[in-house]
């Protein structure tokens, strides 16, 4: 069975924003994603880490364990974080990063899976979305994996 390469994210303000699935950087956590496909979200930003915008997603029993973690993002990487140590109970989001940034909050730093990549030539359309979220508030987000878009790459 051939895994989707790429996750579509359309959000109803305007913009659709793919990026790479890294199979080989973090399996478990691109099939744990992948599994809750198609969902719909409200998308926020955060100021914590910088430029990031992020939605909740529960993963549950399936939830990945620390995969290649990393506390420091690049442009376009998309993230799976949880609170590690709290088990089944954490708090699960999906976040995309339109800077490179070091992910934290108000107790330090945060441990992230890197999980997808958006390409630098959407870049821009990114920190768009980005800006227009900071500045105008929540909106809704559409994620599904590539083929889940009639997509026939």
């Amino acid at each position: 069975m051939k895994h989707p390469t790429e996750i579509e994210f359309e959000f109803e303000r305007g913009g659709v924003v793919r990026a790479a699935v890294l199979w080989d950087s973090a399996p478990e956590t691109c099939g744990a994603v992948l599994r809750a496909l198609p969902l719909e979200a409200t998308v926020s930003h955060s100021r914590w880490s910088g430029r990031e915008v992020n939605f909740p997603i529960a993963l549950g029993p399936g939830a990945p364990a620390r995969e290649n973690d990393t506390s420091t993002v690049n442009t376009g990487d998309v993230i799976y974080w949880r609170e590690w140590e709290k088990g089944a109970k954490a708090c699960e989001a999906l976040a995309l990063y339109y800077g490179a940034e070091v992910t934290r909050d108000h107790r330090g730093y945060l441990p992230v899976n890197v999980f997808a990549r958006i390409p630098q030539d959407q870049w821009l359309l990114a920190t768009e979305i980005g800006l227009r979220i900071w500045r105008q508030g929540f909106e809704r987000v559409r994620m599904r994996a590539a083929s889940q878009a009639g997509d026939a790459r």
